[in-house]
């Protein structure tokens, strides 16, 4: 009588039950990997992998929160505006400050013989029919802004200045100014002076 399960001697019985098939071996595996997996999981989350929608809510509490690290910009306006306390009373006037640098004006009006009749220059020569005029002041100009118009100035052969030009040009302490007839021709003519430092 024949049979496909062969009997087998007592002693090769005991092998066969200590051995576990291939089958066995990786279902043992992965029922290892399986039970391991959520103590993974708890310790080894990747980096930036739980945002809002994995929090519940009133999940982050005061002992949660690492002491000195939300900033104000982390706090909603209308909180930051809780905060803020009531105005306190206004402290005493501090000492005034140093003036700052003021302006320095110079003028003068000059008639066309050359003789200053207003204004602080020191000094004023000219006419005698070269149309050529120095105004002196008391300190250099040659930095300042200088300006000159024909004007009506009493004395001198020219009291009402008809229309001309005139130039002025700073040379130290002096302005140097030309008048000039309308047609370009030079002529001594009455002049305001003023320079702005």
């Amino acid at each position: 009588m024949s049979s496909s399960n062969p009997i087998l001697a007592p002693g090769q019985r005991r092998r066969m039950l200590r051995a576990p098939s291939p089958a066995m071996g990786v279902a043992l595996v992965a029922l290892f990997v399986a039970l391991g997996g959520t103590g993974y999981a708890a310790t080894k989350l990747p980096s930036n992998s739980v945002g809002n929608s994995q929090l519940r809510k009133n999940a982050v509490t005061s002992s949660k929160i690492r002491p000195r690290t939300i900033r104000l910009s982390d706090i909603s306006t209308s909180t930051r505006g809780s905060l803020r306390g009531a105005a306190g009373p206004q402290g005493p006037t501090g000492p005034q400050g140093p003036a700052g640098p003021g302006t320095t004006i110079f003028h003068a009006a000059v008639n066309s013989g050359g003789a200053p009749v207003r204004g602080n220059a020191v000094a004023a020569t000219g006419g005698g029919g070269a149309g050529t005029y120095t105004v002196e002041f008391s300190r250099d100009v040659s930095s300042c802004e200088a300006t000159a118009t024909l004007a009506s100035v009493p004395g001198g052969s020219v009291v009402d200045p008809p229309a001309g030009r005139i130039t002025v040009r700073p040379n130290g302490a002096r302005i140097e100014i030309h008048t000039f007839d309308v047609d370009g021709s030079v002529r001594d003519l009455p002049f305001n002076v003023i320079v702005a430092c």
